[in-house]
């Protein structure tokens, strides 16, 4: 125990000096870019910055108004929102503190979680120390620095085979409810496809561990039984998931070819050894995804040096104990998986559930752990040979140290950390935007993706000029709306309006161009402002009005905008999105008054085309919205350009009206003539279901849990006499 204990600290001290510097002397900021934007910045950081301001105001973040005229942020998941210490961080620390606190948890997990897993396959602690820091430190981690949720559920894979091993060991109704939590929390990460791969490994590892036991049928009941209940812990989280899933683009899953994209070309085995043999990012040597056949850097670098794998080899694990050949089978099979679209096994990637992700090769997950436990064991076995023993243990020792600070060393100084302050510091432009409407940036990723594949971040002036844009989702940190939102996924009817936006707003590296087709779906979409990192050339007969220009990002004024909400009364039906884009391409289309609708109106709904009306706003929250119909003299349509999406509900005079979909993206309900108040708020049935789930299957655990202690505590030991009642008869009297 003392020797755990010692290990443990030599970890926490690793991860807490390497992190060290996010908090003192001065805060810093994760920043590092990616491919076209910073997945730090403008996504990770945002949802957890959008997560902690929620919580400080005692919400969840069900709704931001902000991003993409609306978006149901809890839903898409990667906030990781009901994942404890994410709950816990953000609703105790400002933004800053507890992301970077986040990042060191994470890293604190997964290095206790492999050292304990190690441990309990009966590695010593020198070995298992070495296994944990390797895997913590690996260039398959640190890679992932700017991916938040990716990495908090990958740091409870380990802990998932410790519970695997518990359940199969154990048979006890504890173990149980341990794997269901432990594999809950992961699911609550927001990071589906870690638990998806994690589930693999550890049904992978429980069929191992029923070779050759007499109780096949129940162990294996136990840990369907165990999986499910992890589901209804988490269904808080799935229900909402699944209805988002429903609605973006990849509804029925990714075509075979999409989702066997960034697949795991066989020359990135070298990175196992050395990170940056193929080119660093950071120095922009490293070629871009398209002329590296779909390859991403983040994704496929192993990075654990040649120390493991040299350890691995050399003690012939083939030759060991059964525990040790599991991971000679996991070995090849997460190596077939992670191929891709390169492997023999690449029709697995066209059925279900592989065509709910993309990115084969994260298998590289299972891959290099599978390398490090063989390693581990590996070091175990020639520690304890008896020949030349000392001059032994020395030479691993000072291997284990170099390869230790090979990879501290190789990664400390990769990402891109800016002093938070300045980051947080509103931008220039805000100034010149109008108080109302939306904002869209444009040009952004081209200029972004100038720097980015030339000489990668060495200097952070580009990007630091590029914050002026406002490019999604940094927007909301400002508490600035806009028209497009940057997620995982993306919702359906936001894209197919945004595809067509493109037909009209088009962009290359050299300048972008409006036409009057872009500027009428710029004022459908109530964007009131565009700014963009490009020259901009319009066609149009009603140009927009240059405002103000800073580091080379200009700001445009659009008058003629759309308000939030408005009334329309010239109904147009179209049931397909092209007849949509054609009904919206049309001279007599009018925004403002005309409104495409995909079903018809009752007969008793006639509104005239001159008719008129007023409409005023008089409460917002995130989560609602009241409109103040006044002095209408028609049937009409109210139109909120806000985000349709299942779950908002309206009440017309507090009575429940249908919501429908108008314009593709937008939401509008029926108007009769006179004065009203409409009531639109969002309460997802989704989200309901699965709180009534997670309690009762919370319930239910909890008192399998408890009720052993309650039955034991109300029965008092028969080893202990009761207290008579009765004197005793003295018989000596």
């Amino acid at each position: 125990m003392k020797r755990d204990a010692i290990a443990l600290c030599i970890v926490t001290a690793l991860v807490i000096a390497f992190f060290f510097r996010l908090f003192w002397p001065t805060p810093l900021l994760l920043v590092t870019p990616d491919f076209g934007r910073s997945d730090a910045w403008h996504f990770t950081f945002v949802t957890k910055y959008l997560l902690g301001k929620s919580l400080h105001s005692g919400m969840l973040p069900l709704w931001i108004p902000e991003l993409g005229a609306g978006f149901p942020l809890l839903a898409e998941g990667q906030t990781g929102t009901f994942f404890l210490p994410n709950l816990i961080l953000f609703r105790l620390f400002d933004p800053v503190t507890a992301y970077n606190a986040s990042i060191v948890f994470t890293f604190l997990t997964l290095g206790w979680g492999m050292y304990v897993w190690l441990r309990l396959m009966k590695e010593q602690s020198l070995p298992a120390l070495f296994g944990s820091i390797t895997l913590a430190f690996s260039g398959m981690i640190l890679a992932q620095l700017p991916h938040g949720a990716l990495l908090q559920g990958v740091s409870l894979l380990p802990w998932v085979m410790v519970a695997t091993l518990r359940l199969f060991q154990k048979k006890s109704r504890y173990a149980m409810v341990l794997w269901s939590f432990i594999f809950s929390q992961q699911l609550l990460t927001g990071f589906p496809q870690a638990a998806f791969i994690t589930l693999f490994f550890a049904a992978g590892s429980g069929a191992w561990l029923l070779i050759g036991s007499s109780t096949k049928a129940t162990d294996s009941i136990r840990f369907f039984v165990s999986f499910i209940a992890a589901l209804g812990l988490s269904a808080i989280q799935i229900l909402p998931s699944w209805e988002f899933l429903a609605q973006t683009t990849v509804a029925r899953g990714i075509e075979p070819n999409a989702a066997g994209y960034f697949s795991f070309p066989l020359k990135h085995l070298i990175t196992l050894v050395h990170p940056f043999a193929l080119g660093n990012p950071k120095f922009g040597t490293y070629p871009p995804f398209f002329n590296f056949d779909g390859s991403i850097f983040w994704e496929n670098v192993g990075g654990i040096g040649w120390v493991p794998i040299l350890l691995a080899i050399l003690a012939r694990p083939w030759r060991q104990s059964s525990r040790i050949k599991f991971f000679l089978i996991t070995l090849p099979i997460s190596f077939l998986f992670m191929l891709g679209k390169y492997s023999p096994l690449y029709l697995i990637y066209s059925l279900w559930p592989f065509t709910l992700f993309r990115v084969p090769s994260r298998f590289i997950w299972v891959f290099v752990i599978s390398i490090i436990v063989l390693a581990t064991h590996g070091m175990q076995i020639l520690w304890q040979r008896k020949r030349a023993r000392k001059l032994l243990q020395s030479l691993i020792v000072a291997c284990v140290l170099i390869n230790t600070v090979f990879l501290i060393t190789t990664w400390y100084s990769y990402h891109a950390l800016e002093q938070a302050a300045s980051w947080l510091s509103p931008p220039k432009i805000l100034a010149s935007l109008p108080k109302e409407g939306n904002v869209l940036a444009i040009g952004a990723e081209s200029v972004h993706n100038q720097s980015f594949l030339t000489s990668g971040w060495q200097s952070m002036e580009p990007y630091r000029a590029l914050k002026e844009t406002l490019a999604p989702n940094s927007n909301a940190i400002w508490g600035i709306p806009s028209s497009s939102a940057y997620a995982g996924r993306f919702l359906r009817r936001p894209s197919f309006f945004d595809d067509m936006l493109a037909a009209g707003l088009t962009s290359d590296r050299n300048e972008a161009t409006l036409s009057s087709l872009g500027k009428k779906f710029l004022d459908l979409s109530g964007v009131s402002t565009l700014i963009t990192a490009l020259p901009l050339t319009q066609t149009g007969r009603t140009p927009l009005t240059q405002k103000a220009t800073q580091n080379g990002v200009t700001v445009w004024y659009n008058p003629t905008a759309l308000p939030r909400a408005y009334l329309a009364t010239r109904i147009i039906l179209a049931t397909t999105k092209e007849e949509a884009f054609a009904a919206i391409s049309r001279e007599d289309f009018i925004p403002g008054k005309s409104v495409v609708l995909e079903k018809p109106m009752p007969d008793s709904f006639h509104p005239k085309e001159s008719a008129t009306g007023r409409v005023r706003l008089t409460q917002q929250t995130e989560t609602s919205l009241t409109v103040a119909v006044q002095d209408n003299t028609s049937d009409a349509m109210l139109v909120l350009t806000d985000t349709y999406y299942p779950g908002w509900q309206a009440l017309l005079d507090g009575k429940s009206v249908p919501i429908s979909p108008a314009n593709i993206r937008q939401r509008a309900v029926s108007v009769p003539p006179g004065n009203h108040d409409v009531r639109f708020f969002y309460a997802p049935k989704s989200l309901i279901w699965g709180v009534i789930i997670s309690s009762l299957i919370f319930m239910l655990l909890f008192i399998i849990t408890v009720s052993p202690l309650v039955f034991s505590a109300v029965h008092t030991d028969p080893a202990t006499p009761l207290p008579s009642l009765h004197r005793p008869r003295n018989h000596a009297s």
